[in-house]
């Protein structure tokens, strides 16, 4: 420093810093810019739009949103009745108990299974026929996943399932599979049933050359 002049006092550094956090926690001075327009909005407001902007960008559409005019408690308790109706149907299927399967199922049920090489049936007594005929003798595995479930009134909903099944018949030939249950449901007395029924399918892995079409 040159001779003859003399300097401000300067205060400790531990006040210094915490001059410097006085000074950031200023509600005037907490400002933050956002965006390319020059927009300054102050800490709070800044953290409030960059969090609710990272929320709509990320979010998923609700899966199991209801249409519009269905109470959201009403489409609420359609949705989880139909998720135990699939659940049913998947562990009949599995232990077969055709009788609690044909309860999941409306009398007039429309099943395609052309997406996995095999017939459409009309009504559940056909349907389960065929599964009586090809299914009885194996042991199968069947596991749905990811429920996309529209209420679409009072008593009709449609859904989307993905789906795995493993079907092992005596001697060990087996069938792995992976696809989509796309379905329509009916409400009647109360009751949740399956109205219709497509399997779609993403890819089958055959171990042996044994034709089955799986559900």
């Amino acid at each position: 420093m040159p001779a003859g002049t003399t300097s401000r006092p300067r205060a400790p550094l531990s006040h210094r810093a915490g001059l410097a956090r006085g000074w950031w926690s200023t509600p005037k001075r907490r400002r933050l810019l956002f965006g390319t327009g020059g927009l300054v909005l102050g800490g709070g407001a800044a953290s409030a739009l960059w969090l609710n902007q990272a929320t709509s960008a990320s979010a998923d559409p609700e899966p199991d949103a209801p249409s519009e005019g269905i109470e959201p408690a009403v489409a609420a308790a359609a949705v989880a009745e139909i998720k135990q109706v699939k659940a049913r149907y998947f562990r009949a299927v599995d232990t077969k108990d055709w009788e609690l399967l044909e309860a999941q199922l409306t009398d007039d049920v429309v099943v395609d299974t052309t997406g996995s090489g095999g017939p459409v049936f009309v009504g559940s007594e056909a349907f389960i026929a065929f599964l009586q005929l090809t299914l009885s003798p194996a042991v199968t595995v069947h596991h749905g996943h990811s429920p996309e479930i529209e209420v679409t009134s009072p008593t009709t909903a449609t859904g989307v399932w993905a789906m795995q099944d493993l079907l092992i018949y005596p001697g060990d030939p087996r069938v792995l599979g992976f696809g989509h249950y796309h379905e329509t449901y009916e409400s009647e007395d109360g009751r949740w049933r399956i109205a219709d029924l497509k399997l779609t399918r993403v890819h089958m892995d055959p171990l042996t050359q044994r034709q089955t079409f799986g559900m």
